[in-house]
């Protein structure tokens, strides 16, 4: 970096009330201009803070203390909250210090975590915005890359989860669930305490060994004090599930019933209308496919006569979207005898077998789990909350990325 400027002295006084960390005097405040990063780039002036080093011990990586070995000759840079109106870095030369995994470059106290180039008041200054405002405004506001400030946010989310030891606890019902993390076919794994609504674990993929890693962290003794859990029927998460907690209630979650009816209507919807529907009831039932998949309850009264009218002109389509207003009513009708219950569930298996063979896969799987289903009516817990959470932690996701809920 070219220096341009040396600041005066009352300048310097200022930094050193600012930066007054003991055992880092400052030596000097200067102007500097960066090297250009392209060829052509004009980069603007920066304040570079430069620090001296009295302490007799370093504090290593590994976590203990050593004396220094030798002093680096080159400064690093590390950024630093703005003084005045200049982007403001702070430059130190490092110890090496001899250490039993070889000779290792000290870790400054003040420098942020993750192996951030920035001050850890810089770093919780990135942070907080970035839990104020989106990531592309809290990057354009401090100045670095959006790719910068992501990785800040990422990291401090990690720290404020427990950090490499996340704060577990020992939870008695857990929801198990997955959300997309890009949109797309990428996902990651949600475990909710289900009693206290806090999610508790966050892992990479939707298979088996993300759950499993999750039981791995709980450890044998607080696994067993797990009394249910409630999923969907994803092949990964009922092995893990099978083989860490063998004694506890599982519950299938009601969420994961409709959506799978609605999936079937959907395709009935093209079955009956084809992708590129000729006739006007075709094309309005694609635009407003959302009419099909709604809960009746919820309609708005110019919603409805669309419904009449598809039950005068396709009797099929009619009947599965009657056919999945009756299994939600089932669901979320509150039982007290449980033996109506799982005769009213044979019943719509039945009728939706007979109906088409799209609802005949939706009753196959509930007819194959129907004690789960039951399960969630003497459970005693919020049925919804999983899904609730998910779809908070998605509309988080698309709004920190900049783009609209």
């Amino acid at each position: 970096m070219k220096i341009v400027k040396v600041i005066d002295q009352e300048h310097e006084d200022v930094a050193r009330l600012l930066w007054g960390i003991q055992g880092f005097p400052v030596e000097s405040v200067q102007i500097g201009v960066p090297e250009p990063r392209y060829p052509g780039e004009k980069r603007l002036a920066v304040k570079l803070v430069f620090l001296g080093d009295t302490r007799k011990w370093h504090l290593c990586p590994c976590g203990g203390r050593h004396p220094a070995h030798f002093q680096e000759t080159e400064w690093t840079y590390f950024r630093d909250c703005s003084l005045g109106d200049f982007e403001t870095y702070v430059l130190v030369r490092p110890f090496r210090l001899e250490c039993g995994k070889g000779t290792r470059v000290e870790r400054l106290p003040w420098a942020a975590p993750g192996g951030h180039r920035m001050t850890n008041r810089f770093f919780e200054r990135v942070a907080a915005l970035c839990r104020k405002t989106t990531v592309d405004e809290a990057a354009r506001t401090c100045g670095i890359s959006w790719a910068t400030a992501a990785a800040v946010d990422a990291e401090a989310t990690r720290l404020g989860l427990g950090g490499d030891r996340p704060d577990l606890g020992s939870p008695r019902w857990i929801g198990v669930d997955e959300v997309s993390r890009t949109g797309g076919h990428v996902y990651f794994t949600i475990v909710t305490d289900m009693l206290s609504g806090r999610v508790i674990y966050v892992g990479d993929g939707k298979r088996e060994a993300s759950l499993a890693a999750f039981f791995e962290l709980l450890g044998k003794r607080r696994c067993k004090r797990i009394r249910g859990v409630v999923s969907d029927l994803a092949g990964g998460f009922l092995a893990a599930i099978k083989k860490y907690l063998p004694h506890a209630r599982h519950v299938l979650d009601r969420f994961h019933i409709v959506q799978w009816t609605n999936e079937a209507l959907n395709e009935i919807r093209r079955e009956q209308f084809g992708a590129a529907p000729p006739d006007g009831l075709g094309r309005e039932l694609k635009i407003k496919k959302w009419i099909l998949l709604s809960a009746k309850e919820n309609l708005e009264p110019k919603d409805k006569p669309l419904l009449r009218t598809l039950k005068q002109a396709n009797e099929t389509l009619y009947t599965a979207y009657l056919l999945k207003e009756q299994l939600r009513a089932i669901l979320h009708h509150p039982w007290k005898y449980l033996g109506a219950l799982r005769r009213n569930l044979a019943a719509w298996c039945e009728a939706a077998t007979a109906a088409h063979p799209e609802l005949a896969k939706v009753a196959k799987r509930i007819s194959g789990h129907v004690e789960m289903v039951v399960a969630g009516f003497t459970a005693g817990i919020r049925m919804g909350l999983v899904e609730a959470i998910n779809g908070k932690i998605a509309l988080i996701r698309r709004q920190a990325r900049g783009t609209s809920a």
